[in-house]
């Protein structure tokens, strides 16, 4: 069923020429559908040829890395919005959170600008400005986004709660037959799937929101992401809790002695675990429903 306000978006988006900055990652692909679903003229940024090959036909691959700006030139030529999910979780090849969640997004953002872009949403997290005090990859987001709001461009930071995707490390463990969590378990989230963020995004940058927080339908405690977990994979659930002060204890000494690539998503996934991340409901699909799927398909 189209609902009026899906309509309005579809003809306030039809035909806008719209760059995607991480189009191959997993909520970049969601964003490239949507776009297309909304009728939208889309390029996608992709950091190798060979990657153009997976995107839907029709869409205009431009080949650059954020890491080089030289490579960019161009990129947001006859652009009218820039919807960015450009950032990293897992860091390879050297590069950090702010080579590529800081850094590449400005790179974007400056060249959005000279160009003349109407519009750039930006996809950052949910508490970042809380976070980023004591957390690497939010830091980084967050540098972004301070650059983002003094721009002359009209913009928009949707903060997401986390992906369903991220929450496939549960179904993993569960399948192993141990979860382990950090903190009580019982911090509140409502995890949300790439898709019903990706329609967010695209609402989020036809609209006069300059921040938009989304959520999935339903909120589960930390314990319960686990035992649901339990219950896809057919496992009797064993949960075992590390305290707080000790996961603290250990990424404080992780950041004094090994690389951020080791102890960055460690502080990401303690603050995530410890705090609330719950924000307005929205989208349909359902995280009980991807963990009954994901172990019918063996990816966890």
């Amino acid at each position: 069923m189209t609902t009026n306000s899906q309509v309005e978006l579809q003809h306030g988006a039809r035909g806008q020429r719209v760059l995607v900055a991480g189009a191959t990652g997993y909520l970049g692909r969601h964003l490239v559908r949507a776009l297309i679903d909304a009728g939208c003229q889309v390029r996608a940024l992709v950091r190798r040829p060979e990657q153009a090959a997976a995107l839907p036909r029709g869409v205009d691959a431009f080949v650059g890395q954020v890491t080089d700006p030289a490579t960019l030139s161009g990129v947001a030529d006859d652009i009218d919005v820039v919807i960015s999910s450009l950032g990293i979780t897992r860091q390879r090849d050297g590069v950090t959170y702010m080579d590529v969640d800081y850094r590449g997004n400005l790179a974007l953002l400056q060249l959005a600008e000279k160009a003349g872009v109407r519009r750039f949403a930006y996809v950052s997290v949910l508490h970042g400005r809380d976070l980023r005090a004591t957390v690497r990859l939010a830091a980084a987001k967050e540098r972004f986004v301070d650059a983002l709001t003094a721009s002359p461009i009209s913009t928009v930071v949707v903060r997401p709660t986390g992906y369903f995707a991220d929450m496939s490390e549960f179904l993993t463990m569960a399948g192993r037959g141990a979860v382990s969590l950090f903190g009580d378990g019982q911090a509140s989230i409502n995890p949300i799937s790439g898709r019903d963020v990706a329609t967010a995004c695209v609402a989020a940058a036809w609209s006069d929101a300059t921040e938009v927080e989304v959520g999935g339908p339903d909120t589960f405690t930390f314990d319960g992401i686990a035992r649901a977990a339990f219950a896809a994979q057919g496992t009797t659930p064993t949960i075992r809790h590390i305290p707080q002060g000790l996961a603290a204890a250990a990424a404080w000494v992780l950041a004094r002695c090994t690389p951020e690539r080791v102890y960055g998503p460690l502080q990401f996934l303690i603050a995530v675990m410890t705090h609330d991340m719950t924000a307005p409901q929205t989208g349909s699909d359902r995280l009980v429903d991807y963990f009954t799927q994901a172990a019918r398909d063996g990816r966890s």
